[in-house]
């Protein structure tokens, strides 16, 4: 009998077997359970994620009840989208970002650098959940010493329990520890002169009256945990999909240029985002089921990116695919802001991880792997190596 429950932790290590009889024997799956339905198709996911007005996201993108009652930007639908989008996209185009490689590439130089004599490396907790949560924290305007913290708070709010259809205590408190960390930073700025970063356009937009101060500090909540999650996890999950395609790695090392290339294929084929919620503002008739009105939907883009009705050879690893129209950074309107920065901050650490490691082996017996419904990747990627090549 085929079941997918995202909340079973049986299912976090491989769910692709399952997502395959998905795709194949329900493409429109109703967990009964939880009564939440799933999309598996790529098709049916992009299409969905391009239509807010009968795929909405006004009430949350996971599949447990929102419960903040002020939009977000993950969680709205336009006109309120545009306006809260529209502030700072300019902030995250491929060209703003470019600018920030050498201070990327530095801050990886700086964190490998007690690992390179070593011979080894837990590429999540020594590395890859440093940087990304240290970049964003640059772009806010938040101080080196509080990034740990941050980055367990954010860490926190994404862990889900086995079995339990909504956010574990721990995960509320550490969104109000968020919550009330981002309010005393803003009324510190309050009485300082203005600062040139993210949070000062935000509270911008709050004296002129384009946002309110509790969408301010949603803003940065959504933020904080967007800037921090997808890239870990991507380092995490791209360094083992090579040691498990040691074919691919030795062409990465032969032929370097392939790297981003290698990113788009691990968003494609091992991506950190699993899926995203909408829910329905009409009934909607897909492969003969109804989806019903006001249903909560999950659209499995981890799924969708191995769909071989999209994909040639889609469940092999192949990093000279380069697909880019992989539904690893979502779409539509919703389509990951900060792509173009997850994209630099990926080759930027993987360039200097492979420079250090050269060929390298994942302990495979201390892997450790996060748990939750949206986000797939791990909390402990340890490696051995040898040293990088010339």
């Amino acid at each position: 009998m085929l079941d997918y429950d995202p909340f079973d932790y049986a299912l976090h290590d491989d769910p692709y077997a399952t997502y395959r009889r998905l795709r194949d024997e329900e493409p429109v799956f109703h967990n009964r359970k939880f009564d939440f339905w799933a999309l598996s198709r790529y098709a049916d996911c992009q299409a969905a994620v391009r239509n807010f007005t009968l795929f909405s996201s006004a009430q949350g993108t996971t599949l447990e009840p929102i419960k903040a009652e002020v939009p977000t930007l993950i969680n709205a639908d336009p006109p309120v989208h545009t306006k809260m989008r529209h502030l700072i996209a300019g902030m995250f185009t491929p060209a703003k970002v470019a600018v920030l490689e050498q201070g990327v590439r530095d801050l990886a130089r700086e964190l490998l650098a007690p690992h390179r004599e070593t011979g080894r490396i837990d590429v999540i907790t020594d590395f890859a959940a440093k940087l990304p949560m240290a970049i964003i924290c640059r772009l806010l305007g938040f101080p080196k010493a509080d990034e740990d913290m941050l980055r367990n708070w954010t860490d926190t709010v994404v862990h889900r329990d086995e079995g339990v259809f909504e956010m574990p205590d721990e995960g509320m408190h550490a969104s109000y520890a968020l919550y009330g960390y981002f309010a005393e930073d803003m009324k510190r700025r309050a009485a300082e002169p203005p600062r040139d970063d993210i949070i000062a356009a935000l509270m911008a937009a709050e004296a002129a009256g384009e946002l309110s101060h509790e969408e301010v500090l949603g803003y940065i909540f959504i933020l904080s945990i967007a800037g921090n999650e997808t890239t870990t996890k991507l380092i995490g999950n791209m360094m083992f999909q090579l040691h498990r395609h040691p074919d691919q790695l030795a062409l990465l090392h032969a032929e370097p240029d392939l790297l981003p290339s290698a990113v788009e294929e691990t968003m494609r084929f091992d991506g950190p985002t699993q899926m995203m919620a909408r829910t329905t503002t009409q009934d909607v008739p897909l492969h003969d089921r109804i989806i019903p009105k006001g249903a909560k939907v999950a659209l499995l883009f981890t799924c969708a990116n191995r769909d071989e009705r999209k994909y040639e050879r889609a469940e092999v690893y192949d990093i000279r695919r380069n697909p880019r129209d992989h539904l690893g950074f979502g779409g539509g309107l919703h389509a990951c802001l900060g792509a173009a920065l997850a994209r630099l901050e990926a080759k930027v650490a993987m360039e200097e991880l492979l420079a250090m490691t050269g060929d390298f082996a994942v302990e495979e017996a201390r892997l450790q792997r996060m748990h939750s419904p949206q986000v797939r990747g791990f909390t402990h990627v340890p490696v051995t190596f040898a040293g990088g090549r010339a």
